[in-house]
């Protein structure tokens, strides 16, 4: 059953951005929240302003938030409170205005994996008050679901890239140092991450939409293969016609782990999706669309 309006939070950011442009492009309807007394941008925090957004509203997909783990751990109280409090503020607004449907878009929990590809059974270890954070926020979503019957779906992304990322997130980044000083500096030589272009991650939630589950319920998002950080760099090197130089910072490594491979077979099998855009590809893109 196709939804007729739905409420994004972080409609301004990076995934939001494209999710709001594709949903609107494929008949959905999109409210930013100002309605009645509250017309300025819309706080998570607010549930005042929460439950009059949610009026009328079939829908919610919850991408807004503080992402940055180096943020979390200058100040983890401000990172705890938005997060949970978001994610407790937005089910409180949906239940006391009957939505009944809620996507979740939450991250990377699992930490060091123990097997590879990580599927949703993996044990759970989130390594910083971001990641934490976002946990508790699953664990409230998955309280609600049970306790007031709202239909709640978790997204687990490992890796979302492409055009109009944070500037600190790691392609945009490497783009950066490569574009300055044809230098580039990577956290441990053996550091391994699943990427998957946001286009794809948009389909995803569209075909959520269209295709509702009951219940609660998780998946992990990812394109379902591992990328050195060095063959991004060097990809990227290559498509903007610059020699490079690697360096390896060993001396900080990765806190989430060397290698983080998604097994997408549920989410497959649940929405009969699978990501289409290749690395290269998709570092293509993001190249031809960003100014950096």
């Amino acid at each position: 059953m196709k939804v007729a309006k739905i409420l994004v939070t972080g409609a301004k950011g990076f995934i939001g951005k494209h999710l709001c442009k594709r949903l609107t492009e494929s008949g959905f309807i999109i409210t930013d929240g100002k309605s009645g007394n509250y017309q300025r941008p819309l706080d998570v925090t607010d549930l005042g302003q929460l439950a009059s957004a949610c009026r009328d509203v079939d829908t919610v997909i919850h991408l807004a938030g503080r992402t940055s783990i180096k943020r979390s751990l200058r100040d983890p109280y401000k990172t705890y409170y938005i997060n949970y409090m978001g994610a407790l503020n937005l089910l409180e607004a949906s239940r006391l205005t009957n939505v009944k449907r809620l996507i979740n878009v939450s991250t990377f929990v699992y930490g060091q994996p123990h097997d590879i590809p990580i599927n949703e059974k993996h044990r759970i270890d989130p390594h910083s008050p971001y990641t934490k954070s976002k946990l508790l926020a699953e664990m409230i979503c998955q309280y609600y679901s049970c306790d007031f019957d709202i239909d709640v779906v978790t997204l687990r992304p490992f890796q979302i890239y492409g055009w109009g990322a944070r500037p600190d997130s790691f392609i945009p980044s490497v783009i950066h140092q490569i574009s300055r000083k044809e230098e580039v500096f990577l956290n441990g030589k053996n550091v391994r991450r699943d990427f998957l272009f946001v286009d794809d991650f948009v389909d995803l939630i569209v075909a959520i939409l269209n295709n509702f589950p009951n219940g609660y319920n998780v998946y992990n998002v990812g394109f379902g293969k591992s990328h050195a950080l060095e063959k991004i760099a060097r990809i990227l090197a290559d498509q903007m016609n610059k020699r490079i130089k690697i360096h390896y910072e060993e001396a900080n490594p990765s806190p989430s782990g060397t290698n983080m491979q998604a097994d997408i077979t549920k989410v497959s099998e649940a929405f009969r999706w699978k990501p289409r855009v290749t690395i290269e590809e998709g570092l293509k893109y993001t190249l031809e669309r960003d100014s950096f």
